[in-house]
């Protein structure tokens, strides 16, 4: 298996540090191995207190790993002072793997992770033994000397640092104040490489820095090109942006497992749909549920953003005599109604991220009133806004009839010219929707007779 090694600090926190590098480690499928300098108190407000380790001790961490696993690329990250810089700098000074540096000048709040007179010592020492250095703006100015407020400066900055004996840098410009940020990368031919995001719209974050480091560690350690390594990290840790959390009082934390969390849950989303589909099938009667327009069932992942995080079926669900049938199979972004609907009820409920649509009827509304909470809403009320922008009626209809009562398990409405009426049922996953859809069934088993509802016109509406 791959592996790859960090040298670096604790971060009591979890964030950032030796546990940030594992975690991003474990999420890009490389096995992670560590050696650590210093164990810091910190959480995501301050830095408590630093104790460094002792040179035998991190020694023994570092020569315990290159002598069994050998790994496939290192990083060196939080290196507190001379002595540790040295140690370091010695112990590899024989390796041949490649090595990513990250200088750790200084936390996101504002304490020095390295002491001042141990700078020259990290400059002399350790970037001449490094492929890549990986500092952000300020930390290259504070390297260099070199105003870096301007890609000029910046540019000029990675050259005086490569001047030091690195391979190649990365200069990263998530702390710079422009709306597009921007990686330079130079690399071993001295060529500048720009790597472009659009800037995330959130304040200070915790451990971005540290994901990155130790993403482009694990993309090298599997055997990717530099640019294709930087290119690949610049990526990951924009996605981790998107998905920051807040696990204590003070700033943000990036999310290193976010890929994981994402294909966990769309796995389970997957799943959980096709028992729910087969078991529709197996519902006598089900078919008289079935609306002009089909229906179709819906269940979202959790913290679903758009139509593309909510899984339906392709084609919807077709009646099939008196029962019903899929007419293809489960994909994310094949429903747009019903998606729509589910989006407007989880930023009530974000528990509840499963529906179906079916039939509308007086005696069913009655029925689901014995059995259900139920809220309407009415769509002659639309207001012009929103009948103009495709796909918002349904939203709107869902958040009006929540208003009304916000834990709703029924909502429907009764039409409109054009419009078919409509039932939604509502649940924490399909299952849940499905056992209220047999109460439907039990409670009144001559369902199947229900008259269709006569409309003024035919609708091609996709549920």
């Amino acid at each position: 298996m791959v592996s790859a090694l960090t040298i670096a600090g604790s971060d009591s926190g979890g964030v950032a540090g030796i546990q940030a590098d594992l975690k991003t480690f474990s999420a890009l499928g490389v096995h992670g191995c560590t050696a650590i300098t210093a164990i810091t108190a910190q959480n995501t407000v301050k830095v408590s207190s630093i104790f460094e380790v002792g040179q035998d001790v991190l020694r023994d961490q570092i020569r315990s790993v290159l002598t069994d696993i050998k790994p496939n690329a290192i990083k060196i990250g939080m290196v507190y002072s001379k002595s540790i810089i040295e140690c370091v700098a010695h112990t590899l000074h024989k390796n041949r793997s490649p090595i990513v540096l990250d200088p750790i000048l200084s936390a996101e709040t504002g304490v020095k992770l390295m002491r001042d007179d141990a700078i020259e010592y990290f400059i002399s020492k350790l970037i001449p033994i490094s492929t890549i250095v990986t500092p952000n703006i300020m930390e290259a100015a504070r390297l260099t000397g070199i105003d870096t407020s301007s890609e000029k400066g910046i540019i000029e900055a990675a050259r005086t640092i490569k001047g030091f004996g690195a391979e190649s840098v990365v200069v990263k410009g998530g702390h710079s104040k422009q709306k597009i940020v921007t990686d330079i990368v130079l690399d071993s031919n001295s060529s500048v490489i720009r790597i472009s995001n659009s800037r995330i719209a959130i304040g200070k974050t915790h451990g971005s820095g540290c994901n990155f480091s130790s993403a482009l560690t694990a993309f090298i350690a599997k055997g990717m090109s530099l640019i294709q390594a930087c290119k690949a990290a610049n990526e990951y840790v924009h996605a981790a942006l998107k998905t920051t959390i807040n696990v204590g009082k003070g700033l943000a934390s990036t999310n290193p497992l976010h890929g994981l969390y994402l294909d966990a849950n769309r796995y389970q989303v997957m799943t959980k749909m096709m028992q729910a589909i087969r078991e529709i099938e197996g519902i006598e009667n089900f078919g008289a549920l079935i609306p002009e327009t089909q229906s179709n069932l819906v269940f979202a992942i959790p913290g679903a953003s758009g139509i593309n995080d909510v899984a339906g079926v392709v084609g919807r669900i077709v009646k099939i005599g008196s029962n019903a049938k899929p007419a293809s199979c489960v994909e994310f972004g094949a429903s747009r109604h019903v998606a729509s609907a589910i989006l407007a009820y989880m930023e009530s409920d974000s528990q509840t991220r499963s529906a179906i649509n079916i039939k509308f009827d007086q005696k069913l509304v009655k029925l689901c009133r014995l059995l259900f909470r139920v809220s309407s809403y009415d769509r002659r009320a639309e207001p012009p806004i929103v009948k103009k922008k495709e796909g918002a009626s349904v939203y709107w209809g869902i958040k009006s009839a929540l208003k009304k009562d916000p834990r709703a398990d029924i909502i429907y409405h009764t039409g409109d010219i054009g419009k078919e009426p409509m039932i939604m049922i509502f649940g924490r996953e399909p299952s849940e929707v499905l056992v209220k859809v047999k109460k439907i069934l039990k409670k009144d088993g001559n369902v199947f007779y229900l008259k269709p509802i006569q409309r003024q016109q035919n609708s091609k509406g996709m549920y």
